[in-house]
């Protein structure tokens, strides 16, 4: 069964307060890659068709404010 909006935007703040801690602990960036790949898929599997886009921007969103990606969605790195 498909989580909530509200579950999702939890969820989601979560593994986004996470990602400083994520981004130190991993020795590289493959190993963060992995890491957090794992994660948003997660996130985006418990998700129901109508909040599937919304979970991919808010990914993306932290992703970008964090210099991990660019604007356009490519690696920064």
């Amino acid at each position: 069964m498909a989580r909530t909006r509200s579950e999702l935007e939890s969820i989601l703040d979560e593994l986004e307060s996470e990602l400083p801690a994520l981004l130190e602990d991993t020795e590289d960036q493959d190993d963060f890659w992995m890491a957090f790949t794992a994660l948003a898929d997660a996130i985006e599997d418990s998700a129901g068709p109508n909040d599937l886009e919304y979970v991919r921007e808010r990914i993306n969103s932290m992703l970008s404010s964090s210099g991990l990606i660019t604007p356009g969605g490519g690696n920064a790195a």
